[in-house]
């Protein structure tokens, strides 16, 4: 289970039996891409290819294959409006978001389908339900193949216990556990998460993330919502070592990883 990295920009492979490639996007956008469909997370701002396209509007909206656009919640780092106008660039794009961008009034009925915690969506190549937050929307939890791969969006030990009280830092843990909890009842295993590792939680910003690959078993780790701080984000393999999940580190927007 060894990735096969790309520099930004790089001609990918178009011909594939198994393989997936991750790209990181921006922020905690992700792209991963099968062979006959791709799947978008969260998409906030673009990112630069080698050649000096850009990897969504130049490069993935002239795909052939079926694209599945997810958007977590409204918060404008997760959502950027600019994505319902690619609609009109391509015909086979399906917009699957949280019920909470329709109910914050940033999107309109017919704009997505809507899931509600613990709804599911279900077609012929993947199936996804929605699970919850400890902020704003929701998260995905994504099926493809026998593999199961997951975006926290906003969830995450928010647990600021740098800027509030022990009782009231206890209070948003034990918030995350809870939702943690109701994860781990329907999967017993990831094959990729994507999770937050925010440094503005201060010297514990890992404590979500650790708790959770402790509590799921989770082959493959991306971080999110880190910045540019790409080293202090990396930071994070060791402890993914000590539970036998693979932390991919990222250096740069447009970075990907395919695996066979």
């Amino acid at each position: 289970m060894k990735p096969i990295e790309h520099l930004a920009g790089q001609l990918l492979l178009m011909v594939r039996i198994s393989a997936m490639t991750i790209t990181y996007i921006y922020h905690s956008c992700y792209l991963i891409e099968f062979k006959e469909f791709s799947i978008l997370f969260d998409y906030y701002k673009d990112a630069p290819r080698k050649d000096g396209t850009e990897w969504v509007n130049d490069y993935l909206l002239n795909k052939e294959e079926e694209l599945y656009v997810l958007c977590s919640h409204s918060h404008y780092d997760h959502f950027n409006p600019e994505i319902l106008s690619w609609k009109k660039r391509k015909n086979n794009i399906r917009y699957i978001f949280s019920r909470e961008l329709l109910e914050s009034g940033r999107t309109a009925t017919g704009d997505a389908l809507y899931l509600e915690k613990e709804e599911v969506y279900r077609d012929q190549h993947l199936t996804i339900k929605a699970f919850g937050s400890t902020d704003a929307g929701g998260s995905f939890l994504v099926e493809y193949n026998n593999r199961q791969f997951f975006h926290a969006g906003d969830l995450n030990n928010w647990h600021w216990s740098e800027e509030v009280g022990t009782e009231e830092a206890l209070s948003y843990e034990n918030y995350f556990l809870c939702e943690l909890e109701l994860l781990a009842e329907q999967t017993n295993r990831l094959y990729l998460a994507m999770f937050p590792v925010d440094l503005r939680l201060g010297r514990d910003f890992m404590r979500g993330a650790e708790q959770f690959v402790s509590r799921i078993k989770t082959d493959l780790f991306l971080p999110m919502h880190f910045g540019e701080n790409y080293e202090k984000a990396n930071s994070f393999g060791e402890i993914a070592a000590l539970y036998d999940c693979q932390y991919l580190p990222l250096s740069h927007k447009g970075q990907s990883f395919t695996f066979e």
